[in-house]
C-alpha cells in the first residue's frame, strides 16, 4: 500500500488515478471493515467450539514465563529454527509478512487518513528510502519462503509432511500458499507500474519494483495508470481476503499456536497429572472426547501438521501404526465433527448427549495399536513447535483401557500382577531384593539410617542378572569415594513407573505410597538411582504423594566424584565408544553432559556420537511400559538403535540405564554383532578404569 503516497502525494495531493480521495477511502475502509467482521466472526465461532467441550483446566500460573514463551516461541520462533531448511522457510514467510503488515499499517496511518496520524509525517527523505528498501526486501523474503514451501509440498515431499508415504496436503494448503504468493507478486506489480509512470530518480531503493518496472518499457502511461488501478485493487482485495480467510484455514495457527505456547504446562518435563480421587471417580482416564480437558482438545487445533514429532518418533520410524501428528489430527477431526452439536447444546443450556452408534475415541478414532506403540520417549513434545502435549493424552487413554475396561495386553497384565504381588515386574520373591549386596558390606537403612544418601537400587538392579552388575559397580564407586550411603534392602519396592505409564495409575500410587512411607520413616532427604525411570518418578511424581527428596542419577554423582578427585581412573581402556542417551535421562531431565564427562575422563578410548543424539536421541524401545510387551509390528526399535551405533563403527555402547542396557544387548545379539560389539553401563566402565575389576563379557540379559 506504499503506492498511495504517489497517487495522493504528500505535497499538493497529486491525483494519480483521477479518483476523488474521499470516495477511495470510504470504499477501502468499508472493504476492510467487512474483512475484519468476517475474521472476527470466524474467531468467535472457533472460540465457541473451544469452550463447548472438555473439562475445565487452569493454565494461568507463572504469567511471566508464559509471556516469555509467547515471545520466544510464538514471535521469535525458537523451536522452528531447530530444523534449518523448514526453519528458514517458515522464518522467511513469518517475519517477512510481519514486517509487511507492520509497514502497511504504518503507511495507512500516514496516508490513508485526511491528516497524518497524530500529525507525524515520517515517509519522506532518507527514512522513506529505507522504508521502501525494507518492504521490498521482506516482500522478496516471503516470496522465496513460499517457493521453498511449494517445493517441500510438491517436489521434495519429505515423509514427515505425510503418513506412511502418502502426503497429507489439502486444498487449503495450496490456497494459503498461492494466496500469500499472489499478494506479494501483485504488490510488486503495483509498485513497478507506479515507478514506470512516475519514474523518480530515487526508486532504485525499491529495488524489486524498480527492476520489474523495466519489463513495462514501451507501455503507454495512460495504459499503465489503468493497469496500476486494476492491479492495486486486486492486491488490496487479496490482502483483505487473506485476513478474512485466516480463521477458516490452516492460517488459524497464527492465533492458536502462540496461544498454545502461552498455555503450555509449567510442570516438570514429562509430568503426568495423577488421578486425585479414586474413591469418587465415576470413570478413569479418557474414553470420550469430553473427558479430555479443554486445553488437551485445544492442543489439536494448534497443530500445524509440520511433522517434527513424527520425524523422530521411534514407533513411527520402525513401522508401527503410531504417528504423533496423525494421532493429534485424528482427535482434531473427531472434535470438529462433534463440536457443532456441543455448541448448539450449550446455547440451548443443554448437556450434549452421546450419539447413538457414534465412533469410540479409544479403539476407533485412536487405534489401539497406536495407543500401545508409544514408548513415552518425549521426542514429540520436545520438538513440537506448537507446544502440544501428546504423551499425557496417550496415558489418559491407556488409563481408560486398563482401569475402566481392564483391556490390555496379557503380558502387561502379568507384569502388573507381579508388581502387585512381589513389587517387581518379574515376580521374583521380594525377600531376595537385597541379596546382591550381601558380600559387599553395604548397610541397609534399618542397620544405619544416619547416611547422606539412599541408594535406591530399583527392580532391575536388584533382580536382573545384568542389572545387579550395575548395582555392584556403583556401590564400589561410592565406597571408594567414601560416600555415606545405604540401601533399603527388602524394604525397597518397585518405583511404579511402568505401571503408571501403562495406565495402571492405581497400582502406581500404591507402589509409590509404600516407598514414600518407608523413605519418610527413615527421614530420607537425598536419593541416588541407577535407573532413569525410577529417578524420574521419584523426582517428579512422588511429590504428589508426600515424597519430597533431592533425587540424583548415578551418572551425576559419578561425574562429580571424578571432577572432585574423589575417585581416580588410572587404567586405560581401549576401543571406539558411543554413548546412547536414555530418553528419561536426556529429554526428560536434560542430563546430557554428565555421562559424556565420565567417558571423556576414561583414558585410551575414542568417543564418537551417533547421528541421532542428545535431544534427538533415538529411544531404545523400553519406555512407556514397552519393556514388558511384545513388539510384533514393524522392526524392533532396539535393533534400529543398535544399527545406528554400528553405522559409526562403535565397538562399545555405553549407557546409563538398565533398560537401555538390556535393549542394546538384545540388539547386538539380533544384529549378530556379539563378537565385535558390547554394551556397558557407565558405572561398570568406571570401575574398570579405576582398576578395581576386570570387565568380562556380560552374561545374557535376563531376570533371575
Amino acid at each position: 500500500m506504499k503506492e498511495h503516497e504517489f497517487y495522493v502525494g504528500m505535497e499538493g495531493r497529486e491525483v494519480f488515478w483521477n479518483i476523488p480521495l474521499p470516495a477511495f477511502e470510504i470504499l477501502l475502509f468499508a472493504l476492510t471493515a467487512v474483512a475484519m467482521a468476517i475474521f472476527g466472526y470466524g474467531v468467535y465461532r472457533r472460540w465457541q467450539m473451544w469452550k463447548a467441550m472438555g473439562k475445565p483446566e487452569m493454565r494461568l500460573d507463572n504469567m511471566g514465563e508464559r509471556v516469555k514463551a509467547v515471545i520466544l516461541e510464538g514471535l521469535l520462533q525458537v523451536k522452528t529454527w531447530r530444523d534449518l531448511y523448514p526453519g528458514i522457510m517458515h522464518g522467511l514467510i513469518f517475519f517477512g509478512f510481519f514486517v509487511l503488515i507492520f509497514g502497511a499499517a504504518f503507511d495507512a496511518g500516514q496516508h490513508h487518513v485526511t491528516e497524518p496520524l497524530f500529525g507525524w509525517t515520517f515517509l519522506k527523505g532518507n527514512f522513506y528510502l529505507g522504508f521502501s528498501f525494507l518492504l521490498d526486501l521482506f516482500g522478496l523474503f516471503v516470496l522465496v519462503g513460499v517457493i521453498m514451501a511449494l517445493d517441500r509440498r510438491f517436489v521434495t515431499k519429505p515423509d514427515r509432511l505425510g503418513y506412511k508415504g502418502k502426503m497429507d496436503t489439502t486444498p487449503d494448503d495450496v490456497i494459503v500458499l498461492l494466496l500469500i504468493g499472489a499478494i506479494i507478486v501483485t504488490g510488486f506489480i503495483v509498485e513497478a507500474l507506479r515507478i514506470h509512470v512516475t519514474n523518480p530518480p530515487w526508486e532504485y531503493w525499491s529495488f524489486v519494483g524498480w527492476l520489474l518496472a523495466k519489463t513495462f518499457t514501451g507501455v503507454e502511461l495512460d495504459t499503465a495508470r489503468t493497469l496500476h488501478l486494476a492491479s492495486w485493487w486486486v492486491h488490496a482485495i487479496l490482502a483483505l481476503g487473506f485476513i478474512a480467510y485466516i480463521p477458516y484455514s490452516r492460517l488459524l495457527h497464527m492465533i492458536t499456536t502462540p496461544a498454545n505456547h502461552f498455555l503450555q504446562s509449567h510442570k516438570p518435563t514429562g509430568y503426568i497429572e495423577p488421578i486425585r480421587d479414586f474413591e469418587n471417580a465415576e470413570a478413569f482416564g479418557v474414553g470420550k472426547l469430553e473427558e479430555f480437558t479443554w486445553k488437551q482438545i485445544f492442543d489439536s487445533d494448534a497443530c500445524t501438521r509440520c511433522g517434527r514429532c513424527q520425524d523422530g518418533c521411534p514407533a513411527y520410524l520402525t513401522g508401527k501404526p503410531l504417528s504423533p501428528k496423525k494421532l493429534v489430527q485424528d482427535i482434531k477431526t473427531f472434535w470438529l465433527e462433534k463440536a457443532p452439536a456441543a455448541v448448539k447444546a450449550a446455547k440451548a443450556g443443554e448437556v450434549p448427549t452421546e450419539e447413538e452408534g457414534g465412533k469410540a475415541l479409544v479403539g476407533e478414532v485412536v487405534d489401539l495399536h497406536e495407543l500401545w506403540a508409544c514408548t513415552n520417549c518425549m521426542y514429540c513434545m520436545e520438538h513440537c513447535s506448537s507446544s502440544i502435549e501428546h504423551v499425557p493424552k496417550i496415558i489418559d487413554m491407556r488409563r481408560y483401557k486398563v482401569l475402566t475396561e481392564a483391556d490390555f495386553a496379557p503380558e502387561l497384565q502379568l507384569t502388573c500382577r507381579n508388581m502387585e504381588n512381589n513389587s517387581n515386574p518379574w515376580g521374583v520373591g521380594a525377600h531376595l531384593r537385597g541379596d546382591w549386596a550381601k558380600e559387599m558390606g553395604v548397610k541397609t537403612l534399618a542397620e544405619d539410617p544416619n547416611v547422606e544418601y539412599l541408594f535406591y537400587v530399583g527392580c532391575s538392579g536388584s533382580f536382573d542378572d545384568r542389572g545387579k552388575k550395575i548395582s555392584v559397580a556403583f556401590a564400589k564407586i561410592l565406597q571408594e569415594a567414601g560416600v555415606s550411603f545405604g540401601i533399603l534392602g527388602n524394604e525397597e519396592g518397585c518405583c511404579g513407573d511402568s505401571a503408571m505409564r501403562a495406565g495402571n495409575e492405581y497400582l502406581f500410587q500404591a507402589l509409590a505410597q509404600a516407598n514414600i512411607d518407608t523413605m519418610n520413616g527413615y527421614g530420607v532427604k537425598k536419593i541416588i538411582a541407577i535407573c532413569p525411570h525410577g529417578f524420574n518418578a521419584m523426582k517428579k511424581d512422588y511429590p504428589n504423594f508426600g515424597g519430597n527428596y533431592e533425587v540424583y542419577h548415578h551418572t551425576e554423582i559419578i561425574a562429580k566424584l571424578i571432577a572432585d578427585g574423589k575417585i581416580k581412573l588410572p587404567e586405560a581402556l581401549k576401543g571406539r565408544f558411543v554413548y546412547h542417551d536414555s530418553c528419561f535421562l536426556g529429554r526428560y531431565n536434560k542430563i546430557y553432559d554428565a555421562p559424556r564427562q565420565i567417558l571423556k575422563a576414561i583414558r585410551g578410548i575414542e568417543v564418537v556420537e551417533m547421528e541421532r543424539t542428545l535431544d534427538k536421541s533415538f529411544c531404545c524401545g523400553a519406555g512407556g511400559a514397552r519393556m514388558w510387551m511384545e513388539e510384533d509390528i514393524g522392526d524392533r526399535i532396539n535393533n534400529t538403535r543398535t544399527k545406528q551405533a554400528m553405522d559409526v563403527k562403535a565397538d562399545t555402547i555405553a549407557v546409563g540405564c538398565p533398560f537401555c542396557l538390556t535393549m542394546m544387548a538384545d540388539g547386538i545379539k539380533d544384529n549378530q554383532m556379539t563378537e565385535s560389539m558390547q554394551t556397558w553401563d557407565l558405572a561398570e566402565l568406571v570401575v574398570k578404569a579405576m582398576g578395581k575389576e576386570e570387565i568380562k563379557p556380560p552374561v545374557d540379559t535376563c531376570a533371575v
